[in-house]
């Protein structure tokens, strides 16, 4: 009832806008303007391009128009408000990014993104071996997010709980605009920007450069990053050329995770122990990609390539490690379509090669500087994949969405760390599968469809979790094994009107060798990995979309995810039947906003997160939180020739006291990342040149 209470509230506050803009319709004149209907939204992250309401899966697409985009700018968590299915933990660390989670697959990661594919502009963000990294990713250029929920390794290979497509705000249709924007708010917040974009004749470009200071809301969690990112498309016929380019470099400090007793001492203290060995991340990255595209009649081509190198220092508890990475991968794909006994059929076919070199040294850590060297060695990854999709008609109101995908991915270890007592560790490892999907989707009204889908998946290790051997040898984890999984899925999906949009869905998914993260008390802060027996994760999802004639606009989700262990034993101890900890069992979010007229806008979202568990007994748990927070702005009132947007915003309205994420199974009991308390902000961005 307190979360129902607090959603009318919510849709008080901001419809009331809506209602009075109305009222003074009425009062000046009647209003016989038809609805606006909500435009259809087609989504690419399927390889297929297809209707949201066309397609036997979970998905969503969601624009971000400059009111949604009013808000700190501080964690991908933000473009996904009132996403169902999505569980994103901003923990406003920098030093470990941000967890993001799809049907409680990912949760286990303690930095980076595990169990999802992420691709940005078209260029994947996910490793070969299956990690991501979007420290390069700013949160406050994104203008459109689409997300596929559940396995999809027949898509794109080393992916268990699903897709994620980010696209940044698009070109202006104009020859040159220039913009420059502020944001400062509490806890040092400072953010700067400068963007030069336009379109001139076959070609647009967008360029843009960020700096983003924060101090942190707890002692020793201070970050400084700049990024660097660059479009550049040409048409010529039948031919699209996009240029991608970014940069990122950044210093953050880590503060580490609490105990219950630290946290009820003070919420905003740094672990003594993180301070003392300075633990943190520093380091720089930069990448570049190239999309060729050919339409001709029926047929269309494919081709990308992008590279990628990094450099990273990070100081952990009990370790410093040195990282130099190298990233190459290419893929081409062919789409058509035919007639077959009078059907349409559309399909794709392709492949993909990537290629990552990780030259590693781990070193002690002795008060923040290099101690003795603990580890050094050389990791190389390759992975190779080929993929088909059909999606046909099968009659007037049946469609078929069907894919198959095979994988196979080769680890590599060259240790160089050889001597007396210390064994050549060197070795190879390869892990490959086949992975099926077929979904079919049947119009049971017109706007309204129900679908059924089943879709496997494989999730390898990372070179990382690979190479962190409880036992301190070289190699690799010769016991680690990828994680596999079969899903099933069935949903409704449909539009009432013409300004509402809705998604029910319901699934089960059985993992094999589900990879848990733990860590060892000799080494505080380290996660080590082990494979569980069998877990299962069932769940169902609900969102609501919608869009008014009078300017109110929103999006409601609610996700339940029951992930438990199936059959689980660990030195003794039985966990099955176990909920998975780092999964929140409950999630309902709410994004509400009302755009008038004269460009002004006013909005609040709301978040509520129930208890979660911290540990495979399920002993310990964080306590569930609701949030609130607020933004208004103007969006682009001119004087003259220059155009201003100021916003403002105010996030955690009732100074919630909450933990924002969780470290898995941390020794010490330290399982709690506090999150920030009430904290406000104020941003203008200013532009030149022609709208």
């Amino acid at each position: 009832m307190k979360v129902l209470r607090t959603i009318l509230a919510l849709l008080v506050v901001v419809g009331g806008f809506g209602l009075a803009g109305e009222a003074r319709a009425q009062g000046a004149a009647p209003d016989t303007a038809p609805p606006v209907p909500l435009p259809e939204l087609t989504v690419t992250v399927l390889r297929t391009p297809i209707g949201v309401g066309e397609a036997p899966a979970a998905v969503d697409a969601v624009r971000r128009p400059a009111a949604e985009r009013a808000r700190p700018g501080l964690g991908l968590d933000e473009a996904f408000r009132g996403t169902a299915g999505v569980q994103v933990d901003n923990r406003y660390n920098f030093a470990l990014g941000n967890r993001l989670s799809v049907r409680g697959f990912g949760a286990r990661s303690q930095f980076g993104v595990r169990g999802v594919r992420v691709v940005v502009d078209g260029i994947p963000a996910t490793l070969p071996d299956g990690q991501t990294t979007l420290d390069h990713v700013d949160p406050s250029e994104i203008g459109r997010v689409e997300v596929v929920r559940g396995p999809s390794s027949s898509l794109y290979g080393n992916a268990a709980g699903g897709v994620v497509q980010l696209e940044s705000l698009p070109p202006p249709s104009v020859p040159f605009r220039q913009e420059f924007g502020a944001l400062s708010g509490s806890d040092g917040l400072l953010r700067l920007s400068g963007t030069t974009s336009g379109r001139a004749g076959r070609s647009s470009y967008r360029f843009t450069v960020t700096r983003l200071g924060y101090d942190g809301y707890r002692e020793y969690a201070s970050s400084e990053n700049a990024y660097l990112n660059g479009h550049f498309g040409y048409e010529r016929g039948e031919d699209e050329f996009r240029l991608v380019v970014g940069g990122h470099r950044y210093d953050a400090r880590n503060p580490g995770s609490l105990s219950a007793a630290q946290l009820a001492e003070d919420r905003t203290q740094a672990h003594g122990f993180n301070r003392q060995q300075r633990t943190g991340k520093t380091g720089h990255q930069a990448q570049l990609g190239g999309v060729w595209r050919r339409r001709s009649g029926e047929r269309e081509s494919e081709v990308s390539v992008h590279g990628l190198a990094r450099r990273l220092e990070n100081p952990l508890p009990t370790a410093i490690i040195d990282l130099d990475r190298a990233v190459l991968g290419t893929r081409a794909l062919l789409r058509s379509r035919a007639v077959v006994a009078g059907r349409e059929v559309r399909w794709v076919v392709g492949g993909e090669f990537d290629i990552q070199r990780d030259d590693r040294s781990n070193h002690a850590n002795q008060g923040g500087g290099r101690g003795e060297l603990r580890l050094d060695q050389f990791e190389t990854v390759r992975a190779a994949g080929a993929f088909a999709q059909v999606a046909a008609r099968l009659g007037g109101r049946l469609r078929l969405l069907g894919g198959l995908r095979l994988d196979a991915v080769d680890f590599e270890v060259e240790d160089r760390f050889i001597g007396d007592g210390d064994p050549d560790d060197s070795g190879s490892r390869r892990m490959h599968a086949l992975s099926p999907s077929a979904g079919v989707l049947y119009e049971v009204a017109d706007g309204a469809s129900v679908y059924v889908n089943v879709a496997t998946s494989f999730e390898t290790p990372t070179t990382t979790e690979l190479a962190n051997r409880p036992t301190g040898e070289g190699g690799f984890n010769p016991e680690l094994e990828p994680q596999r999984a079969t899903s099933f899925e069935a949903g409704l999906t449909g539009r009432w009107g013409a300004g509402l949009r809705y998604q029910v869905a319901a699934y089960r998914a059985r993992v094999e060798d589900a990879l848990i993260p733990f860590e060892v008390p000799a080494a505080p802060g380290r996660l080590y990995y082990r494979n569980a027996g069998s877990a299962v994760h069932r769940g169902a999802e609900a969102s609501v979309s919608i869009e008014l004639p009078s300017g109110l606009s929103g999006r409601f989700a609610y996700t339940y995810t029951d992930a438990r262990f199936d059959a689980y034993v660990v030195g003794g101890d039985r966990y099955d039947g176990n909920r998975i900890p780092g999964v929140a069992p409950y999630r309902a979010d709410l994004a509400l906003t009302y755009r008038a007229a004269g460009g002004w806008y006013v909005g609040a979202d709301y978040r509520r997160v129930s208890r979660t568990p911290v540990n495979d007994s399920n002993r310990d748990a964080s306590p569930g939180y609701q949030l609130v927070d607020l933004r208004a702005g103007v969006d682009g009132f001119g004087i003259g020739r220059v155009e201003l947007s100021p916003f403002a915003g105010v996030t955690n309205l009732l100074d919630e006291a909450y933990n924002t994420a969780v470290t898995v199974n941390a020794a010490g009991d330290r399982f709690y990342e506090p999150g920030p308390g009430r904290a406000v902000y104020l941003g203008l961005n200013v532009a030149f040149g022609a709208r």
